[in-house]
């Protein structure tokens, strides 16, 4: 056999592979292209579930401090500075929270207060419930928070 010959049969088994691999570029490419969109799917779907997270916690923060300021004000009603009567449950009221521009906005609270008697060697206890709701058309959120105080 010459050289030509070979040259020739070498040249059409080359033509024949990349006849064979001509299709196998464009699967890889889609593969490629798939693999990225759901990783960029996945991507934006966890942004979105941190994004609805902090909302929760942004309105789970407002209810609690709302709970917690209206507590403080009902101790503050119960307990008055130099007062020389005795306290009693009837003085503590519903406290109206502050306007939108103080970060309430959406929330309201409501302030309950008990009281056992003293008995022999006790004084008087007094427990003050307060439970706030800040909601929006889509988050509701609830916290309570109780205080349990006595007279000196």
């Amino acid at each position: 056999m010459n050289k030509q010959c070979i040259s020739i049969m070498s040249h059409r088994m080359k033509i024949a592979n990349l006849k064979k691999q001509s299709g196998s570029a464009i699967v890889v490419a889609v593969f490629v292209i798939l693999v990225i969109s759901l990783l960029g799917a996945s991507l934006v779907s966890l942004q979105r579930d941190s994004a609805e997270g902090a909302g929760y916690e942004v309105y789970a923060a407002r209810a609690y401090l709302s709970a917690y300021s209206a507590s403080e004000t009902a101790l503050v009603q119960l307990f008055p500075l130099n007062a020389s009567t005795e306290s009693s449950c009837a003085a503590v009221t519903t406290p109206t929270l502050p306007g939108d521009n103080a970060g309430f906005h959406g929330c309201t609270v409501n302030v309950t207060c008990t009281s056992t008697p003293a008995s022999a060697g006790f004084a008087t206890r007094y427990r003050v419930i307060s439970t706030a709701t800040c909601e929006n058309s889509q988050i509701n959120t609830r916290r309570q928070i109780t205080v349990e105080a006595s007279n000196l």
